[in-house]
């Protein structure tokens, strides 16, 4: 397990980088190529991945816990904030990314998983598919709720207070289409490439994931088509979104934390 302060330190500095960021935002100057919130932000994803790679590797093996996995997504989504930090016009939205890889970085090492060798180049490209598309969907429900809380407030007439340094919702609503659209298709390999290693769902103990999976991808995939043929957009998006990343939550980090942490058990 990595050391608690080890943990801590990534949460530390995406804080600190979230932090810098609303005071420049405040000041309303535009940003050095290298401020020390983005430099805050790479330190801090930096130790995060490092830490990542200490808690899962021993001896020749990997164990991915269900808190690792949680912590990898958060790492990704990190990654996905440091990135955006360099497109204009997002103001914040990068920062409120990071106060959940932030919050997920803790969880690094806190529960042991079950120890195999070294993954096949079809499960880790599987796993990382996962990730990837684990952490489009979560900026794409960020980006959905900070949808409805600005048209929430635009709606009552009240003031926006630090909604104003949020992108404007054109901005907001292309981000979350691109995030879905990202998060759909990395879904949709991470399906194809787990159909290498299942033999036997049953005694793998697979169906759970496979049943909620292909729940989130069917709910992903009439959200992209009603975007595209009928304009939905508002409440009706943010519904689909978080019912389909509540299905992938269940499916995967719900079976694994029952399976591993409870029954003892674990896929493959």
């Amino acid at each position: 397990m990595t050391a608690s302060y080890l943990t801590a330190v990534p949460a530390a500095l995406y804080a600190l980088s979230v932090v810098l960021a609303v005071r420049e935002a405040q000041a309303a100057k535009p940003p050095s190529a290298l401020n020390l919130s983005r430099l805050s932000a790479l330190l801090g994803v930096s130790l995060h991945g490092f830490n990542l790679f200490v808690a899962t590797q021993t001896h020749g093996q990997y164990h991915l816990a269900v808190t690792d996995s949680a912590s990898l997504v958060g790492w990704v989504m990190a990654l996905n904030a440091v990135a955006l930090m360099w497109v204009p016009g997002l103001k914040l939205f990068p920062a409120v990314i990071f106060s959940v890889g932030g919050s997920l970085s803790i969880l690094t090492g806190l529960l042991h998983g079950f120890s195999e060798p070294q993954p096949a180049w079809e499960l880790a490209a599987h796993i990382a598919l996962a990730a990837l598309a684990f952490a489009w969907f979560a900026i794409a429900s960020l980006a959905a709720l900070c949808l409805m809380w600005v048209h929430r407030r635009l709606h009552r007439r009240a003031p926006l207070t630090a909604f104003a340094l949020l992108p404007p919702l054109e901005t907001l609503e292309r981000l979350l289409f691109q995030a879905l659209t990202g998060g759909f298709i990395a879904l949709s390999l991470a399906l194809l490439t787990g159909f290498f290693y299942v033999t036997d769902a049953h005694s793998q103990h697979l169906w759970h994931k496979i049943v909620f999976t292909v729940l989130a991808w069917l709910s992903f995939a009439i959200l992209l088509i009603g975007r595209l043929r009928y304009g939905w957009r508002a409440k009706r998006v943010l519904r689909f979104t978080l019912f389909g990343v509540a299905n992938l939550l269940i499916g995967y980090f719900g079976s694994k934390f029952v399976l591993e942490n409870l029954l003892g058990r674990h896929w493959g």
